[in-house]
């Protein structure tokens, strides 16, 4: 599964931008040379005085510490000036590979009397895994194995990870509900034999992608489970974060009426006293105008949305915590939605709170409907005994039933005839990939997205796997000033000896062919026992200074980069 981070990009937006990757507690690494002076000289005229670089065929972890030191970096770029509040556009692209199947013209010798194989792949192999994960439980291959409507599969092969497929390590990060949870994208596609010429893959025979046999789903699970029980499938509810198409999402509210998924961005998420007010940003603020002790643990919350300081939306309704009678506010205006969990008073009752989040962006998906061209979208509703289904109803069918996921399912034409080369992209996000060479037919997912997110100060998001917060904005008040973050370059794009700035080279010398050159050099001393390493080879670079991030194995190496990252 190789993955390459292949830019880290910040623009100025009225202002400035600082895009930042925060490491946190305390990480240690062996220093080699004069570290720190390297160290202090990364940044210089507020410019980045370092070109960062990661092997080409690099762990994904590897990939990932070089795009967080590259923002690190670039979080310590700026202009001087005051800005009291404004936001940045940020720009993240990543690419990834799934495991394959070699040959799928051969896989007949395997699948006796194949004619439709289905494959799989999720953000972690644990969900795809034949005894533990989902694969366990739902199988595509009997109709009470159903994976997403499919249930005639003659086999399921799994690819395992596709690691630019995001997953959501807390699902619940506030504590709503009781229990841990996470959730994490999911990608199925059928293939088929081309039922015109035989009923069974053969060599060179062409294959077709038929409707309603590609799915992409984002699930919930309970924390540390991975599908192959019932019991694993965590129920879909408001406030909880989940991916959707490469982003985290919060579901606002499931409307049973309309059979709606309304969902948002993150604007907000914490406690606001009553009488006080959140600004979101763009004009709307959300005030907590009144809250109102009723019995027990139930209170009435006045929730007030303004634009421009004009109320343009407003709810006054109760929420209860207790798990007999949990009840929240959901109020949805436009593009804004809130969710109000619960409320409570100070000791001495003179004032409440409230705990809540707001959602900026907020999208309401029609079920049944498409979503984006030729994909509608579902929710994925587990049925014991059945398994995951689809469903455009936003409410389950039997009180046993749970609903798990959002799904986008493909409803245009069927695409047949393939016998060379081709991809097959879906939902605008990833690719089915078909790589014919010398009579074999190799299949695998594989992505090469990118995404703009719009990140207003003291925010996080999180897209492609990768977390932005935006922490301050520096710059001069009366003229944009723009500054680009460093981008992580591959080895095969970078040299040692054309180098005109200093060089960070990220991982050892089995993955990095620059820190390979320096090794063989005798510059630096790194193998497969080495502990996380900072190691500083001078005038290496065209004269210029090297840094080399590694350690003996992938672990080493992301540590040795937070070790970096904090010293910056």
């Amino acid at each position: 599964m190789a993955m390459s981070m292949k830019k880290i990009g910040a623009i100025a937006v009225g202002g400035a931008m600082v895009a930042s990757a925060l490491a946190t507690g305390a990480f240690a690494a062996e220093k080699v040379g004069d570290v720190d002076a390297f160290a202090a000289d990364v940044v210089a005229d507020g410019n980045a005085n370092v070109d960062i670089v990661v092997g080409s065929n690099a762990a994904a972890l590897d990939v990932v510490s070089a795009a967080n030191v590259a923002a690190k970096i670039g979080s310590l770029m700026f202009k001087e000036g005051t800005v009291e509040d404004g936001s940045a556009q940020i720009t993240v692209s990543a690419s990834a590979e799934s495991d394959e199947i070699k040959d799928l013209w051969a896989v007949a010798g395997t699948y006796a009397a194949n004619d439709m194989v289905v494959t799989i792949a999720t953000a972690d192999d644990d969900y795809t895994d034949a005894t533990s994960g989902m694969l366990a439980l739902v199988d595509g291959t009997t109709a009470a194995t159903e994976l997403f409507g499919i249930t005639t599969a003659d086999a399921i092969v799994d690819l395992e990870d596709l690691q630019t497929l995001m997953k959501v390590e807390d699902a619940d990060p506030s504590d709503w509900y009781t229990g841990d949870f996470e959730a994490t994208e999911v990608l199925v596609a059928a293939i088929n034999a081309d039922t015109t010429k035989v009923s069974t893959f053969g060599a060179g025979d062409d294959l077709e992608i038929l409707e309603d046999e590609v799915i992409y789903a984002s699930m919930v699970f309970v924390e540390d489970e991975y599908g192959n029980v019932a019991a694993d499938y965590a129920g879909l509810a408001p406030g909880m974060r989940m991916p959707l198409l490469g982003q985290e999402m919060v579901l606002v509210k499931l409307d049973t009426d309309d059979d709606l998924v309304i969902a948002g961005t993150e604007a907000f998420s914490g406690v606001i006293k009553q009488g006080d007010s959140y600004d979101v940003g763009n004009g709307y603020t959300v005030k907590i105008a009144n809250v109102l002790k009723q019995s027990g643990t139930a209170y009435k919350v006045d929730v007030q949305l303004l634009k421009d300081g004009k109320v343009v939306a407003s709810k006054f309704d109760t929420v209860d915590t207790a798990a007999a009678t949990k009840t929240q506010l959901k109020l949805v205006y436009k593009d804004m939605g809130i969710v109000v969990n619960a409320a409570w008073e100070d000791v001495g009752a003179n004032y409440g709170f409230a705990e809540l989040v707001i959602a900026k962006d907020v999208a309401s998906i029609e079920l049944g409907e498409e979503f984006i061209p030729d994909y509608e979208a579902y929710i994925v509703e587990l049925v014991p005994g059945t398994g995951l289904t689809l469903t455009d109803k936003a409410s389950a069918a039997a009180a046993a039933n749970t609903l798990t996921g959002v799904a986008l399912k493909y409803v245009g034409d069927d695409v047949d005839k393939i016998s060379k080369d081709k991809q097959f992209t879906i939902a605008d996000y990833a690719k089915l990939d078909f790589d014919e060479d010398s009579g074999k037919m190799a299949v695998k997912f594989l992505m090469d997205e990118s995404k703009d997110v719009t990140v207003n100060i003291g925010e996080k998001v999180n897209v492609l796997n990768a977390e932005i917060k935006l922490a301050d904005i520096a710059a001069e008040a009366k003229e944009a000033v723009v500054m680009t973050a460093p981008i992580a370059v591959l080895d095969s794009e970078a040299s040692l000896d054309a180098a005109d700035k200093g060089l960070i080279l990220v991982g050892g010398p089995v993955v990095n062919a620059l820190t390979a050159e320096l090794a063989d050099a005798g510059l630096v001393a790194i193998d497969n026992e080495s502990p996380a390493t900072l190691a500083v080879a001078a005038g290496a670079a065209n004269g210029n200074d090297v840094l080399v991030v590694a350690g003996g194995d992938r672990a080493a190496t992301e540590e040795a980069a937070e070790a970096l990252i904090a010293m910056l």
